[in-house]
């Protein structure tokens, strides 16, 4: 017999998007509940940002212990038990998911375990073993998203493998070609590499992480090579053929090839948007399988939202966590539906690479007349004594107003720095603003304030131009 249970709102999907969105909906005195097939925190906390910053954590250590006989001190080389690596890394991530479940339990959200169908605009079939039908006002769509599939290298999890495959492993290949050179791609090549891996990274377009400030990604591909880590760019036509010796060769349209024990496919995302009943209601989908909304994140039935990765945009989980965020005080209607026009990035390479706004070459398409600064990451004490003098703050400022329009920084601890540009950005703050803000010394800290200060011309650890 199937059981009935009525909420307010019932969100498909426990990822940063959904559970976001559960507790705030929960704090606003809402009747929450979340179907998850799997474990919350979605992607993320699963098989993406948590795991994979532990390892880069790991790796980043054996670094630091070959560095440091610059300094007199010295190691012995590192020994890597991958099992127990992998188990340390999982007890992050098992920690952080009870956390999940604990606040979602004392905010008064019910978490129910199977898999969901939308069986029509107001119900949702959740595939448990008894069976459940829960009615609502309110219908959530956070399903996500998974490793996209390229035609030519199909996933086996053998020797093709995929970003969830790479953290799975428990021996290290001696040598390993990542195709994509996005975030995903850069970041197991930089764990991988340091782990003693041979790696080549492939990437169709000219430049890594396709994008983003051609200047800065141009540097981080140097000092990368400088560790050891090779790039093939403009390959296309990929394939894959079995070669001798256990591995596998990739080829491409020129005739060229490259053989390595791992493959590992990283070309970017798709959403979860199927099998959850989308086509039975007929949610219109984009040409790539996103769901659309309008301002309100709402799809094109009234009352079904959707938040997160499944929606498009940029696949980040902090943007997730703002749209779940957004949806809830919108229903409960404490906001108008205003989106953030300054969402950041990061690439946890070292030194890691972080962006938001506009790039030079953004603006100039735009139309915008713009300012420009370079600060060297060498011009800040802090640099060099953490051993990272490599990378740059790279600024974009409207040469009429000084309004901060974005900035692209390739630094240590950047992915803390940009947080700062992030709020100038979004709240519209000038050069000037920014330079009346006095900045901790010696820290990281102040790149950003000589960027702000170069804009008008007034920087004092750089040169002027």
């Amino acid at each position: 017999m199937v059981n009935h249970r009525r909420a307010d709102v019932v969100i498909v999907g426990a990822g940063p998007a959904g559970y976001v969105a559960a507790i705030r909906l929960a704090q606003q005195g809402k009747k929450v509940v979340v179907v998850e097939r799997s474990r919350v925190g979605g992607v993320c906390l699963n098989r993406g940002c948590i795991p994979v910053k532990a390892l880069l954590h790991a790796a980043g250590v054996i670094r630091n212990a070959a560095e440091a006989r610059t300094m007199g001190i010295n190691f012995d080389p590192p020994r890597i038990d991958l099992v127990s690596l992998g188990s340390w890394k999982n007890r992050i991530v098992e920690r952080l998911a009870r956390g999940i479940e604990f606040l979602l339990k004392s905010n008064g959200v019910e978490l129910v375990r199977g898999t969901a169908l939308l069986k029509d605009e107001r119900t949702v079939e959740v595939g448990t073993e008894d069976g459940l039908e829960i009615t609502a006002e309110r219908i959530v769509i956070a399903t996500g998203s998974e490793p996209a599939v390229l035609a030519g290298l199909e996933v086996n999890h053998r020797n093709i493998i995929d970003s969830n495959s790479a953290l799975s492993l428990v021996e290290l290949p001696k040598s390993m070609i990542i195709v994509g050179a996005g975030a995903v791609g850069l970041e197991f090549a930089t764990i991988f590499s340091r782990f003693g891996v041979k790696v080549t990274v492939l990437e169709v377009c000219d430049q890594i992480l396709p994008g983003t400030d051609r200047e800065l990604a141009v540097m981080l591909q140097r000092q990368m090579e400088r560790e050891g880590i090779e790039f093939r760019l403009g390959v296309k036509g990929l394939s894959c053929a079995e070669a001798e010796g256990g591995v596998s060769r990739v080829c491409w349209e020129n005739g060229a090839g490259l053989a390595g024990e791992r493959i590992l496919v990283a070309v970017g995302r798709r959403p979860l948007s199927g099998d959850i009943g989308l086509e039975r209601l007929g949610l219109e989908l984009d040409e790539r399988g996103f769901i659309r909304t309008d301002n309100h994140l709402q799809t094109g039935i009234e009352g079904i939202y959707a938040i997160g990765d499944v929606r498009g945009g940029p696949l980040l989980a902090h943007k997730a966590m703002y749209e779940g965020i957004l949806l809830a005080e919108i229903l409960a209607g404490a906001r108008k539906p205003v989106r953030a026009r300054a969402v950041p990035m990061v690439v946890y390479t070292d030194p890691e690479f972080a962006s938001v706004g506009l790039t030079p070459a953004e603006a100039e398409r735009q139309g915008l007349k713009v300012r420009v600064s370079r600060v060297p990451a060498s011009a800040v004490g802090r640099s060099l004594t953490l051993g990272r003098a490599e990378g740059m703050c790279k600024m974009v400022a409207d040469e009429k107003t000084g309004r901060i329009l974005g900035a692209s920084i390739l630094a240590p601890q950047a992915d803390v720095l940009i947080a700062e540009v992030t709020v100038a950005v979004e709240l519209g703050l000038t050069a000037a603003e920014l330079g009346r803000v006095i900045h901790p010394h010696p820290t990281m800290s102040e790149l950003v304030f000589e960027a702000g200060e170069a804009l008008l011309s007034r920087a004092v650890h750089i040169l002027n131009r």
